[in-house]
């Protein structure tokens, strides 16, 4: 099947925390794939199509766990996976240096595990 698009996608494993609007809990779910466009994870609790939420993604930095800034997306699919959640979250601001230098370093960094 031909890749259609815009954006490659890399594959990087990571811890992911996510806020759905009007909640004040972050939860737990798995980075699968990023690209400057947005993120495709598995979450353990159930989310909406088209909800917005923010994202914190966890890398390790100077051997400790860290949060990355808070992105603002929407989620743009969802499909079950056994009992957790497959969905695909789409980037509401552009990611840039300026906007997210952590994120853009992490974008950066997937771009060399190839």
């Amino acid at each position: 099947m031909e890749e259609r698009r815009r954006l490659k996608r890399r594959y990087l494993l990571a811890e992911v925390k996510i806020k759905q609007e009007h909640s004040e809990d972050w939860l737990g779910a798995v980075l699968l794939n990023i690209n400057r466009g947005g993120i495709g994870l598995y979450a353990m609790q159930p989310i909406k199509k088209k909800q917005r939420l923010l994202i914190k993604i966890t890398y390790l930095e100077h051997g400790k766990m860290t949060d990355a800034e808070e992105i603002p997306g929407v989620v743009r699919w969802v499909q079950p996976v056994g009992g957790h959640y497959g969905a695909g979250i789409m980037f509401e601001e552009k990611v840039n240096r300026k906007n997210f230098p952590i994120l853009s370093d992490c974008l950066e960094y997937s771009k060399s595990n190839k």
